[in-house]
């Protein structure tokens, strides 16, 4: 890693901007990315939610595919359905 870009991979540095609902997937045995970093985001992002995956590594869209799926499309569809009553049931 070059010293002048060494700041560029401070992943969670600024994601206390993201103003969006957001839903956070971690597998528990993620080796990669500890389930530490998990708690860090959820910490910093104000609208997020967790999900940990149980005996499942760095990629729980693989790993855990059912369930990936099961809670990534209940998510987008609360929130879809948050946002049409928003905008006025549109």
């Amino acid at each position: 890693m070059k010293p002048d870009t060494y700041e560029d991979g401070f992943l969670w540095r600024e994601a206390y901007k993201i103003r969006q609902h957001t839903l956070l997937t971690w597998g528990r045995e993620d080796r990669v990315n500890p389930i530490d970093g998990a708690f860090t985001a959820l910490k910093l992002i104000p609208k997020a939610s967790l999900h940990v995956f149980p005996n499942c590594g760095h990629w729980a869209q693989i790993e855990a595919a059912e369930e990936f799926y099961e809670v990534a499309s209940g998510f987008l569809a609360r929130h879809a359905e948050r946002a049409r009553k928003s905008e006025g049931g549109r």
